[in-house]
């Protein structure tokens, strides 16, 4: 997770305030085991404990089965914070979780 009010990326600056999740992976070999779930929920859990009123992060169109793991967990899509950090096309979207809501 990446702390809230910092820059998060150089090529961008803007600064949230909130926490993102950010480079989560699970190798290949052992997906869909729920490990991926598993992580999501813990950052969710631990900006929660923190008081955070949001959580976020961006993620690649190509990566479907971590959108729709996202979007399960409460993720919704904030278009106006997406990215393009080559300015080759290639759209990062931002997607974002209100943590007031009973969203778990």
């Amino acid at each position: 997770m990446f702390p809230a009010s910092i820059q998060a990326y150089e090529w961008n600056e803007n600064i949230q305030d909130y926490p993102e999740v950010r480079m989560l992976s699970v190798k290949p070999m052992i997906r869909s085991k729920g490990i991926g779930g598993a992580l999501v929920e813990h950052c969710i859990k631990v900006s929660k404990e923190e008081n955070n009123s949001h959580i976020g992060l961006h993620t690649a169109s190509f990566m479907k089965k971590a959108i729709s793991l996202y979007e399960r967990r409460g993720f919704e899509r904030i278009p106006e914070l997406d990215l393009e950090p080559m300015n080759d096309g290639i759209i990062v979207k931002a997607f974002k979780m209100d943590l007031k809501k009973d969203s778990l």
